[in-house]
């Protein structure tokens, strides 16, 4: 299971803060509402019980048993009680039967001290009587006097105040992590397409760039890092006309030097020594004037200005012509050089350009493999698809050194003491581009295989 990015979890946190930040405004809220419904609710059952108090305060008792039977009758569900216990043991009047007078508010439940009568003659218990009552009493001096109002309303505006806080609370959590979720995915798109193009540019694509429009600060990141791309891109083209000027402005003179060591090197007087010493001199002469017409070359392919004209090429044709050009300097290194082709492989494409990649790989694991070694040129075919691939059981490439073989003049050998020029690689790659090939390098289980996958070929 792939772990949870930065984004994500910084999301997830988000969500999670906002959450208890509501449940916290919520439970708050819930708390200081619930309060004020049961601070009215105590406030009104106050007032009822104080405004029949005026009744006698005259000493009038009819008044207040008149007050008190008009209060019964209105009532008939029970929703409001009124009691009036007299201090000389008298008859208690109301619609209710409480046990044990009190002062003050209290919560009455039926049948713990609190008995209800039907309203039709005032001794019999109600039926289905409600849940709870907020209650007021106060003594007079002529006794008892005690209201009360049912809660139902209170619960009930609990409720609606609880699901209502619970639905709000779980759309706006929705809503929140959905947009968080939706923000982080977009950003982690955005940096994986900074790290795809940050190791494209590593493996040598200098041209790519992010490309972030955006105004957050991963744009501006972004944005920084196209810059310096760019300068980046700037240096490496410098370096490179810089090869190719020199490349270009010392192949005459060395052209030159060589026409007139060649007649030196003839001459029959000359000693043995000195002849020896010239002939290293030409073959040096010709080492660099090969180096030097290579890097031109690629110059010209990395600059456009070679076009091909797209051809039937029998690659396994191809294939066993390098062979029977290679074989005998595969062998002089101690290497066999073998073939695994197909009866028939086409592809559309240049024969001199993909001759010149081919002699390039094989020429290249020649070099590079101890010997003995056994080099295979290799044709496959499947589903539309051509891969020419030249396979060795050479040490293969550190996989550190994979991305970068391809530049120019990269060598494995710093120190230069194997002959070439660290250029071949780089020609490959780009005839590879030019005919829409996917060059690739993979260390095996032992040895290394260049690969040119072609995707249109004729088969």
């Amino acid at each position: 299971m792939r772990a949870l990015t930065w984004s994500m979890r910084f999301a997830i946190a988000i969500s999670a803060v906002f959450a208890l930040a509501a449940l916290a405004a919520g439970g708050l809220s819930y708390v200081l509402q619930s309060e004020e419904m049961a601070r009215r609710l105590q406030d009104e059952v106050r007032a009822d019980a104080q405004s029949l108090a005026l009744a006698v305060q005259d000493g009038d008792m009819q008044d207040l048993r008149d007050q008190i039977a008009a209060r019964v009758a209105v009532t008939q569900d029970g929703a409001g009680l009124v009691v009036f216990l007299p201090a000389d043991g008298g008859p208690a009047l109301g619609n209710a039967r409480i046990a044990t007078p009190f002062e003050g508010v209290r919560h009455l439940i039926p049948g713990a001290g609190l008995t209800l009568l039907a309203p039709a003659d005032q001794t019999a218990p109600l039926q289905n009587p409600p849940d709870g009552y907020v209650a007021y009493g106060m003594q007079l001096t002529a006794g008892w006097l005690m209201t009360a109002r049912d809660d139902a309303w209170q619960r009930e505006q609990t409720e609606i105040l609880l699901s209502s806080f619970g639905w709000g609370l779980g759309l706006a959590l929705l809503l929140s992590t959905g947009f968080a979720i939706f923000i982080a995915r977009r950003t982690e798109a955005r940096i994986r397409r900074m790290e795809s193009v940050l190791e494209a540019v590593g493996a040598g694509h200098h041209a790519l760039r992010i490309r972030d429009a955006g105004e957050d600060d991963v744009a501006r990141l972004a944005q920084s890092v196209d810059r310096a791309l760019d300068q980046l891109e700037a240096g490496i083209d410098a370096i490179r006309q810089v090869s190719t000027d020199v490349a270009h402005d010392l192949r005459a003179p060395l052209a030159r030097l060589r026409l007139r060591l060649e007649p030196v090197a003839l001459d029959a007087t000359l000693p043995p020594e000195a002849r020896q010493e010239i002939g290293s001199a030409l073959a040096d002469l010709d080492q660099i004037s090969g180096t030097f017409d290579a890097i031109l070359r690629l110059s010209r392919m990395q600059a456009g200005m070679v076009e091909i004209t797209p051809a039937s090429v029998d690659l396994v044709e191809m294939c066993r012509r390098v062979h029977d050009m290679m074989q005998a300097s595969a062998e002089d290194a101690g290497h066999a050089l073998l073939l695994d082709l197909p009866a028939q492989a086409r592809i559309e494409g240049d024969a001199g350009l993909l001759t010149q990649a081919l002699v390039n790989l094989v020429d290249n694991a020649i070099r590079h493999c101890p010997p003995p070694a056994q080099i295979t040129i290799e044709v496959h075919r499947a589903a539309g698809r051509v891969a020419l691939s030249v396979c060795d059981t050479g040490p293969g490439i550190p996989a550190a050194e994979l991305g970068r073989v391809r530049e120019r003049f990269m060598r494995l050998d710093r120190s230069r003491h194997t002959p070439g020029n660290g250029l071949g690689l780089s020609l490959v790659d780009v005839i590879a581009t030019l005919h829409h090939a996917q060059f690739t390098l993979a260390n095996m289980d032992k040895g290394l295989c260049a690969t040119l996958d072609f995707a249109s070929a004729s088969l």
